[in-house]
């Protein structure tokens, strides 16, 4: 398959879906496809790519030490800290961990504080994201009333991606071979990776889902190619139909692959 029919894939499956906000981006090499890149969407649980990224930099002197985790930064939701029996000691790296392959809420939150939300939004202006800010931390419903959210768009997420996929970025080599571990080890495969059936094709993924949103942004690679894509969409009447669109364009990508 061309990248050319990927992309004529990619227009057929949005025009099944004519209701929902979609923003997409897909990179393999000096080729791509954007569809809405820089529109604004809630960012759900993709926004802790960035905060993976700052912990990395911020937090590196005391990576594998125990991690404070303060009560009120407890929270339900997706992942499991909140439901083990006693209070486990977590290194940060632990809680990267768990932020990532589980999308652990706790650990986002504990991570988000260390690092304070301040300097994660540094971090994704200057490595050129534009319109991805963190207001909010996980779960935090109140701020949600106040009109606070997380926010982010596909190109953003490629830049962040690109972070871990590229040497030419803000993690040395070590940093981004870990990042690497951490997203490949993802748990969460109903999205992207969900029609593929090759263990050849490597998924490097977060996914990230609210009411009517779901999202998954990877590093794709197959031998020796390599594809950036980011699939946000939003305006889902039900749980499943977001997660079987994005589904579709995973499978355009390994065809294509």
């Amino acid at each position: 398959m061309t990248f050319q029919k990927l992309v004529s894939q990619c227009h057929e499956i949005i025009a099944t879906y004519p209701n929902v906000q979609m923003g997409i981006a897909i990179i393999d090499g000096a080729q791509s496809f954007y569809h809405q890149e820089k529109a604004v969407f809630r960012a759900a649980s993709t926004i802790k790519i960035p905060i993976l990224l700052a912990s990395y930099l911020y937090l590196s002197s005391k990576i594998d030490d125990i991690a404070v985790i303060h009560d009120r930064l407890i929270v339900e939701g997706a992942g499991v800290i909140p439901f083990l029996t006693g209070k486990l000691p977590f290194t940060y790296r632990n809680l990267m961990e768990l932020m990532i392959i589980v999308s652990d809420n706790t650990a986002s939150n504990a991570l988000l504080h260390a690092n304070t939300m301040e300097k994660v939004n540094q971090l994704m202006k200057y490595i050129g994201c534009e319109e991805s800010k963190i207001e909010r931390f996980f779960m935090d419903e109140n701020a949600v009333i106040k009109g606070l959210d997380n926010s982010t768009t596909a190109k953003d997420m490629i830049l962040m991606l690109q972070q871990i996929g590229e040497s030419n970025s803000i993690l040395n080599n070590e940093q981004r071979k870990d990042a690497r571990r951490i997203l490949g080890n993802q748990q969460f495969e109903d999205m992207l990776p969900a029609y593929t059936f090759d263990e050849e094709i490597r998924y490097y993924h977060k996914t990230g889902g609210l009411t009517g949103v779901d999202h998954d942004v990877a590093i794709i690679e197959y031998q020796d190619k390599k594809i950036y894509a980011a699939v946000l969409t939003q305006g889902w009447e039900d749980g499943f139909t977001g997660k079987k669109c994005i589904a579709e364009i995973g499978k355009v990508i390994a065809d294509y692959l």
